[in-house]
């Protein structure tokens, strides 16, 4: 029995070419693989730089956390003053392909063009998912901006990739206005280098004036004598073609362009013929990849004995496979789809230090399970006719997903994004700048588009493949990893012969932790903490009594930022992809026909309004003086709110149900986001609760709820004897909004078919046994666009994208 074991070499191996021995040993072993009457070489290199995900702070002689993938759906793109960007946050770790379960803290801002953040939050993530809003008030006075969102660890690596999308401001600036009319021609071959006395493969993007991409049929290659190469060059949607040509390194060649108006536009190729030696890789059939080195002079290499060895390194997996020698003739090289990891791969070529000299990168769709799945989508219109009922199902077999859902008029041009969640997490990460426009390479299962695609991957640059391979991330580490909100305090009075811990209690979370207390009475840890929120601290003694402590309490998140995120942002294509299509010559703002709150002057004898309408559904209230001298207890109080308290039968004690709906399940009671058992129900006095969020409805919505924010000042208020210290929190986690509904003055206008919104859900979870119902207000459209992303427990992507059209078939649809 032979027994195989894999080498895992460290970087600074890699760089300095140490494999290469061993490569020779494998060699006289003759262990190999063959397919196709190829040899290849499988050798897992293991390069903790570029496995993605986010752990613990590590001590220096372990491996540096990981990095993750990071895709904000957003609920559109344009954007009047006055509305809100609601968002989603997923977050995956990219080695294991799951949502990531280390990364607890997501940095969210708005950035202007010269990289100044109008807006930052710090949300918490739960299990890869997070959610949150942006208002789009007065601040806003340019007519686009950057969302981007990170994590601190991420700012180590100017190779990181955060996530970023471009946003437009309606109505800021006249689009319409007439701009040059000439074109720009942006040229990349295959490597980044044409390679004389070979075939090359050239990719290029044509832009106008405006930086909208051209879709063209006219395009001719041509040397400088007028002789024509090729003529049936063409453009797709994105700007994006592709041509071929051997390069003769005495000619000069020359691309020809017909623009929009008719006018031809000549443009030189100014990347001089390269001698020396190259990749080529054929993507374009079905089961297998081409890979074919090419030499502008095969002889010169011979003679001087440099010996070359060809390689695929996947990205996500953080691998090799390897091809050890390239022989003298060029010899391609045919390689199974299924020997080849899914997603970015780059085909690259070694000298014998092991250092890179030619990069390709492609994309590889190896099974099924790595294409983005579908949500099925059916629909009705409610008994009232001005209401859509949306059911959503995942397919057979599914597992459960967590999915955000935006609703828009099926006109709206308010809904661009980069890329989609399938993009942003197989293809984004791997680039140095942008895609234009991602989803266009997810939609479907068009081979033309994944030419396209392959097409966008030729031109791509791999610079950061070649960061990965010279650079040591042990070094230079400044942003530490980041996990929940990190404190640290001492308790002046402790007598510590006898008190042994401290507790620290999250004031509306809820959550509660205990710390041990160090010989010289500090302690230190980490909560998850909500902005303007405050914590409360109370010292324990050996048999567990709390006491009011004299305490001091410091947060490690409050330090300035001096990042320069300028060095991200230029990361970002500055391509418009789809301008304003109106003239306006004044700033749209919702708030227009609104009184702000600072211009009223509120007389003392008016009541203070206690209730609030979040949802037709969803109602929020004040706990005030007025109903604490009406109701003592918290059962007392939502009793008169239309709840039933009974027993529970199944598991005991009591339970809070809706009337008339004997079969359903207790209500579920939360407390500053913690489930309540029923026994803090039963006890818990009405002057302990600040305010009540409650839905009492089976359907059409998600169904009844109550969630519990806590008086921070009970015990002071009360004039309760007091057992906690409490320490207001400077910078913690942002919460975010229940959505509402932008105050739209009209319907039925162009502005708000075009740019408005109807609908946003950020937490719709969906499996493939029973179907998810959400009702949203149709506002006068006979059709609305539904956009679905979201991700599984497993990792598995979905992303649907249909039409709703009620009206047409009054029953149901499903597309």
């Amino acid at each position: 029995m032979l027994r195989l074991s894999f080498y895992h070499p460290t970087l600074k191996e890699i760089s300095e070419g140490i494999c290469s021995e061993y490569l020779d040993n494998v060699l006289s072993l003759g262990i190999v693989i063959r397919a196709r009457n190829i040899i290849v070489f499988p050798i897992l290199l293991i390069l903790s730089v570029v496995a993605l995900g986010q752990d613990a702070a590590k001590t220096d002689s372990e491996a540096p956390p990981l990095l993750e993938n990071i895709h904000l759906h957003l609920n559109k793109t344009a954007f009047f003053k006055g509305e809100h960007l609601w968002f989603k946050a997923y977050v995956k770790d990219q080695r294991q392909h799951l949502p990531s379960s280390t990364t607890t803290n997501l940095h969210v801002g708005i950035f202007s063009k010269e990289g100044k953040a109008l807006q930052k939050k710090m949300l918490l993530v739960n299990n890869g998912i997070s959610y949150g809003d942006f208002s789009i008030d007065s601040t806003f006075v340019e007519d686009s901006y950057t969302v981007m969102a990170w994590t601190n660890y991420m700012k180590n690596f100017e190779s990181a990739t955060p996530f970023l999308q471009q946003i437009k401001i309606v109505g800021k600036t006249n689009q319409m206005s007439q701009g040059k009319g000439d074109l720009t021609i942006l040229v990349h071959p295959e490597g980044q280098q044409i390679i004389a006395d070979a075939y090359n493969s050239v990719g290029f993007t044509v832009v106008d004036g405006h930086r909208r991409p051209i879709q063209t049929n006219d395009i001719y290659l041509l040397t400088e004598s007028g002789k024509q190469i090729q003529s049936d060059i063409q453009t797709n949607e994105l700007g994006q073609g592709r041509f071929g040509f051997f390069a003769d390194p005495n000619e000069s060649y020359f691309l020809k362009i017909k623009g929009i108006k008719g006018l031809w536009t000549t443009h030189q190729l100014e990347i001089e013929p390269h001698q020396g030696i190259g990749i080529s890789v054929d993507n374009t059939a079905k089961e297998v990849v081409v890979i074919r080195p090419k030499r502008s002079k095969p002889s010169l290499y011979v003679k001087d004995g440099t010996r070359f060895s060809m390689a695929i390194f996947n990205h996500k997996e953080g691998t090799y496979m390897h091809r050890y020698e390239i022989d003298p003739n060029n010899t391609p090289i045919s390689i199974g789809r299924n020997q080849i990891p899914s997603g970015i791969n780059t085909a690259v070529i070694l000298d014998e230090d092991m250092s890179p000299v030619s990069q390709r990168m492609f994309f590889n769709k190896q099974s099924l399970d790595k294409k983005p799945h579908s949500v099925n989508i059916s629909y009705c219109l409610t008994q009232n006719q001005d209401s859509l009922q949306i059911d959503l199902m995942l397919p057979e077999g599914n597992e459960q997903a967590n999915l955000s859902i935006s609703v828009l008029p099926v006109e709206s041009r308010a809904y661009y994004p980069n890329n989609s969640i399938s993009s942003s997490f197989w293809v984004q990460p791997y680039l140095q700048q942008q895609f234009l426009d991602g989803r266009y390479f997810f939609e479907g299962a068009d081979r033309s588009r994944d030419y396209q695609m392959d097409t966008r991957l030729l031109m791509e640059g791999s610079q950061k493949f070649g960061e990965l391979m010279g650079k040591d991330l042990n070094e230079n580490i400044t942003y530490e990893f980041e996990e929940s909100i990190a404190f640290s305090g001492k308790i002046l009075d402790a007598d510590l012969k006898s008190e042994k811990q401290v507790s620290i209690m999250s004031q509306t979370f809820g959550t509660v932790n205990f710390f041990d207390l160090s010989s010289n009475k500090n302690f230190g840890g980490r909560l998850p903490l909500f902005e303007n929120d405050s914590v409360l601290v109370s010292v324990l003694d050996e048999k567990g009594k709390l006491r009011k402590p004299k305490a001091e309490l410091n947060f490690d998140n409050h330090r300035l930022d001096t990042f320069d995120y300028s060095k991200w942002l230029a990361k970002e294509n500055q391509i418009e992809q789809e301008p304003a299509l109106f003239k306006i010559g004044e700033d749209l703002d919702l708030t227009d026909r609104t009184i702000s709150l600072d211009e009223v002057v509120v007389s003392e004898k008016i009541k203070e309004n206690t209730k609030f309408q979040i949802t037709t559904e969803i109602e929020a209230r004040i706990i005030d003086k007025t109903a604490l001298s009406q109701h003592n207890s918290f059962i007392s109080y939502i009793q008169k709110l239309g709840f039933q308290i009974r027993p529970n039968v199944q598991e005991g004690g009591i339970g809070v149900y809706v009337f008339n709906a004997p079969g359903i399940a207790p209500v579920p009671v939360s407390i500053g986001g913690v489930p309540a058992n029923p026994g803090e129900l039963v006890s818990m006095p009405l002057s302990s609760i600040a305010s009540i969020v409650y839905n009492k409805y089976v359907m059409p919505h998600q169904g009844p709820f109550i969630a519990l924010s806590l008086r921070y000042d009970y015990d002071e208020l009360y004039g309760r004897e007091a057992r906690f210290t409490s320490f207001a929190i400077p910078k913690g986690f942002n919460r975010p909004r229940a959505y509402f509904t932008p105050n739209y003055p009209d319907y039925s206008s162009f502005l708000y078919k075009r740019y408005g919104a109807i609908w946003w859900e950020s937490q719709v979870k969906v499996s493939s046994e029973i179907p998810h119902s959400i009702t949203v207000p149709l506002n006068e459209q006979q059709e609305v666009k539904v956009i679905i992303e979201g991700m599984s427990t497993q990792g598995l992507l979905y992303h649907t994208e249909q039409t709703c059209s009620p009206f047409v078939n009054v029953e149901s649809s499903n597309e």
